[in-house]
Order: C-alpha cells, then sequence, then structure tokens
C-alpha cells in the first residue's frame, strides 16, 4: 500500500459512516482496488460487565414471562377475543386448534425471540411449554402447534384483519393516556421512512424493486413504515410496501417511497382523523406535494433540508441568517417565513461540536419556531433517527431478523412483517416501562431476556392469569 493511500485512509477513519463508505468507493476507482477498506479510527474500551452467572443470578424470581402476561392483559384486554374472531379458511373437519392457540404461539415465539418458524418447534417442544401454552391460550393442549401448521394458517389470513389488531392496540395505548406528557403542543410525532428486507437474485412475486449494476440485476424487497415517537418508544401504526406491481419494462418508473406516502396518508388520515401529527422525514420529503400533502391533512410537519434538494431555499436560508439570525440561542439560527411555492416554511440550523468533529443539521418545519422552542424542534427533527437505529436496526440486527421473511407467499411474508411489528410494540413495553426490567437493564442485554422469558416458558409452570395481579403501572423515561 502506497503511502498517499495510507494517508487518505487515515484522514477518512473518523468520518461517519456514509461518508466513510463514499470516500471507500472514491478510492477504490481511483487505485482500482475493490479490496480497499476504511475501518472507523475511534477504538471502544468495554465496560466490565457482569458474568453469565452474575446475570443469571440477576433474573432469578423475575418472572419477565409474567411481566408481559400482566402487559398484554392490562392494556391490550381485547387482543385474545380478536384473534378469535379473525376469518378462519380451515375446513371445519381439520381444524384442531384454535385461531387464537396458533396466533398466540405465534406471538410468543417472537417474543421470545424466535425469528424461524422451524425454531418454534426447536424451542416449544417441552411438556412445560405446552401446559404453560395451553394456560395462555386457554385451550387443552397435547401438543403445540407444528410450525408447519401455523404457516398453513398464517398464509390464508386476512392482512386488513391483522392491520386492524395493530390500530386496535396504539388506539389502546392512546387511551391510557401513558404518552400524553411526550406530545408537543397537543401533537403527536410521526416519523415516516422506507428499508430495505432484503436482496435476492430473482424477483420474488413478480413485484421486487430493481437495480443493475456491472450488469447484474438485484431484487429488493422495500416497506415504508409510519411510527409514532413516545420518548424512547416507536410504535408501528402503518405499514405500505414499496412494490412494482404494475411494472412491465425498464422504461417504467418504479414505485418508490414518497408514492408509497402518498398511498398511506390518506389511510393514516381515516384510521386517525382526530389526530394530529407531525410528520417527520428526511429531504427526499421536502418538496411541495408532500409539504401540500400535510397541510391538506391538518398535519405539521420537520423534513430535513439539503442543499442538493432545495438549492433555492438553502442558498435564501445561508443568505438570511448572514445577514440577521432570529434566534439568539447559541449555535442555532433560524429564518421564517421563506417563500416557497406559495408555501411559507421556517428553516432552522443546529451545529452540534463534539471534541474534533461538527455536524451541522438543517430542517424546514411549519411549526412556529423562536429562540425558547427552536432547541425541542431540532430534537424532534433529529428523532428521524431512531427509526433507522432503534427501529429497523433492531428488527433487522436485534431481536426480530426481519429479514428473515419466513415465506415465499405474498400474503403471509407481509403478515409475518405485521405480526413483527405487533411483538416490538409489546417487547417495547416491557422492556422501556416496566420497573421489573429497569431495575436490571444496565447489567442484562435484549438478549439475555429474550433467553429468560423463553426459559421459563419451556421448563417453569407459570399461573393462571386470573391470579395475576395488574395493579402496576409502567414508567417511561425522555
Amino acid at each position: 500500500m502506497c503511502e498517499e493511500l495510507k494517508k487518505e485512509i487515515e484522514e477518512s477513519q473518523n468520518l461517519g459512516r456514509r461518508e466513510r463508505k463514499i470516500k471507500e468507493r472514491q478510492l477504490q476507482k481511483k487505485y482500482k482496488d475493490k479490496t480497499i477498506r476504511i475501518k472507523f479510527g475511534k477504538k471502544f474500551t468495554k465496560s466490565p460487565g457482569l458474568s453469565r452467572e452474575q446475570q443469571r443470578e440477576l433474573l432469578k424470581d423475575k418472572n419477565l414471562l409474567n411481566e408481559l402476561r400482566k402487559i398484554i392483559k392490562k392494556y391490550f384486554p381485547d387482543l385474545m377475543s380478536l384473534f378469535s374472531k379473525l376469518t378462519d379458511k380451515r375446513h371445519k373437519s381439520y381444524v384442531t386448534y384454535k385461531m387464537r392457540t396458533i396466533i398466540m404461539t405465534k406471538l410468543f415465539a417472537l417474543l421470545c425471540g424466535i425469528t424461524t418458524m422451524t425454531g418454534i418447534n426447536d424451542e416449544f417442544h417441552t411438556e412445560e411449554a405446552i401446559e404453560n401454552l395451553s394456560k395462555i391460550c386457554n385451550q387443552e393442549l397435547k401438543e403445540i402447534p407444528d410450525w408447519q401448521t401455523i404457516q398453513d394458517v398464517i398464509e390464508q389470513l386476512d392482512y386488513n384483519e391483522i392491520d386492524d389488531i395493530r390500530k386496535y392496540m396504539f388506539k389502546a395505548l392512546l387511551r391510557s393516556k401513558m404518552f400524553d406528557r411526550f406530545r408537543y403542543n397537543g401533537c403527536i410525532q410521526l416519523i415516516v421512512d422506507a428499508t430495505g428486507l432484503t436482496a435476492l437474485d430473482y424477483n420474488l412475486n413478480g413485484n421486487c424493486l430493481t437495480r443493475t449494476r456491472d450488469g447484474k440485476t438485484k431484487y429488493y424487497k422495500y416497506v415504508l413504515e409510519a411510527k409514532v415517537v413516545f420518548g424512547n418508544m416507536l410504535i408501528s401504526i402503518d405499514s405500505e410496501w414499496i412494490e412494482n406491481n404494475n411494472f412491465n419494462n425498464e422504461k417504467d418508473k418504479q414505485d418508490c417511497e414518497t408514492k408509497a406516502f402518498k398511498r398511506m396518508a390518506p389511510r393514516i388520515k381515516k384510521n386517525y382523523p382526530k389526530l394530529k401529527f407531525i410528520i417527520t422525514g428526511d429531504a427526499l420529503y421536502a418538496t411541495t406535494p408532500m409539504i401540500n400533502l400535510c397541510q391538506d391533512n391538518n398535519w405539521h410537519y420537520i423534513f430535513n433540508l439539503k442543499k442538493d434538494r432545495l438549492k433555492n431555499i438553502y442558498e435564501e436560508f445561508e443568505d438570511n441568517i448572514n445577514y440577521e439570525n432570529e434566534v439568539s440561542k447559541e449555535n442555532y439560527f433560524l429564518s421564517s417565513n421563506i417563500l416557497f411555492k406559495d408555501n411559507k416554511i421556517n428553516a432552522l440550523r443546529y451545529i452540534e461540536v463534539k471534541e474534533d468533529k461538527t455536524t451541522v443539521f438543517n430542517y424546514i418545519t411549519d411549526l412556529s419556531v423562536d429562540t425558547y422552542n427552536i432547541e425541542e424542534i431540532v430534537k424532534m427533527g433529529r428523532r428521524r433517527w431512531k427509526i433507522e437505529n432503534e427501529g429497523f436496526n433492531e428488527q433487522k440486527n436485534g431481536t426480530y431478523k426481519i429479514s428473515h421473511l419466513c415465506s415465499r407467499f405474498e400474503n403471509a411474508l407481509k403478515i409475518h412483517y405485521l405480526f413483527i411489528q405487533i411483538a416490538h410494540t409489546i417487547r417495547q413495553l416491557l422492556e422501556l416501562g416496566s420497573l421489573v426490567v429497569k431495575s436490571i437493564k444496565r447489567y442484562v442485554k435484549k438478549k439475555e431476556i429474550s433467553k429468560d422469558i423463553t426459559h421459563t416458558l419451556i421448563s417453569s409452570k407459570i399461573t393462571n392469569l386470573e391470579s395475576l395481579d395488574l395493579n402496576f403501572q409502567l414508567r417511561f423515561d425522555d
């Protein structure tokens, strides 16, 4: 490796991940070497953690499985009933397991961190597991449902019925008023963003997005998510699949994130007509159609501002703050009432300085901004990363492995995805709100929580639901 290349790599090691990747590609082209990599320069020292024995001792007598059951019973009392009422297309003469038993088995598998269908058989095979699931599902079982039986049922379920259950859960949490203090002037922040679930060498179900590079075509499954932010919680309230359903040839335009949001928005408005949202998205949404869509639905918005996306607005913003900054808070800048195609918008900036690194954050919004609230508006804008780190990252690389599609059938694939959103909501209530988990969270990882729930389910006898004490409260941090 030549000295010049070494120097360029060293100078780029402390850049952000995206900037490092861009620099990597530039160096690969420049030196005609695809093996060039830029590793992150900072080294992190691991704080001394607990041994496995210490973790087991800490989890002893905590019974996190019962904590989960109490949360479901108290905050979602109709959940079991809704599962029972799902349309059952099975032939009556072949039915062994009730619908609620099939769905609750799948749900508790996800709550235990079991992400594959065959994993249900591998884990829930003990006598204790059968007896415990009998109590949970309120059906006497000789065996748990086989994974193929569960899969056959899921393939025939109505997607809209499962989506209605997600809607019920969100409305139930709203009625509990636990999250009222996280509203901003009565508004709820709603983050929208798309993610890719998987990349394939073939066109699954004939509707994948395509990307061709170096003569090779890859096929992608993408979904747009709308997640409400309550403190550290992210609750999925809607999903729209980004698909090429009417894609006939290369000249046709592929489906995209903004088109998906245009399809999603009327549904959100119909489902939650009285709720006022603050739609938060990246610079992709900073366009006239998206701003008009928010205004038509009586929603506020906070979008990222980038120079290459809204060049005229960006330049006017720069000129205005150089002439006069409308706020007096250090490192914050504001220019209000910038005219943007019949819309008046407020542009704001925050410059973050940490050690030797300076990061600039720019946003546009229709919210009223001044010296006293600009910090809070910037915080809301920056929360967009939550859907990446605490939403998609947790579901992809953490407990749920959403990149594992569980089925190649279109309907089943999407319903598995919905079940993950439902399970993630319940697990967040446990991990972020339960005082029992909070007392050990500093020392115990999410993986250990999953293991403890699974261990209790498959090796201990649980009590009946009626004997559980529901006199408790969940407490959430900002």
